[in-house]
């Protein structure tokens, strides 16, 4: 029974803080943000992240499927004992994957950096006048 009292409250909790955001966002110029030039490089440097790693990533995928597929003879070619070049190239999947998780965790402190100039502007000055 107490676990239903909580998750009552619990939910209640949910919904008080849920209408104050609404009440804090729907006084907020959003296209004054989106035109902001801080805005703008935000979404820039993302995009200019995002997009390559992602179309590298892509690239990289599928490149082993097409290497296994179209040649499968030197796939097969054993490296080590039983380990081919296709359990190398899959294993490399995973290193590429955690490479790839590092960038973006290195990046994303540049990402943070400009959400942080953005939020004081946001709560200093301007940006609330609709």
């Amino acid at each position: 029974m107490s676990d239903i009292a909580s998750s009552t409250k619990d939910e209640r909790t949910i919904r008080r803080k849920t209408a104050a955001v609404q009440t804090q966002t729907a006084s907020v110029d959003w296209e004054k943000i989106a035109n902001d030039s801080d805005f703008r490089e935000l979404i820039r440097e993302k995009r200019n992240f995002i997009l390559p790693a992602t179309l590298f990533f892509l690239a990289y995928y599928f490149g082993f499927l097409i290497f296994v597929g179209y040649f499968p003879t030197v796939a097969e070619t054993n490296v080590i004992g039983n380990i081919n070049i296709a359990y190398l190239f899959a294993l490399s999947e995973f290193v590429m994957a955690w490479v790839v998780v590092y960038l973006y965790v290195r990046r994303a402190g540049l990402f943070d950096t400009l959400v942080d100039v953005i939020l004081k502007k946001v709560k200093g000055a301007g940006y609330n006048d609709r």
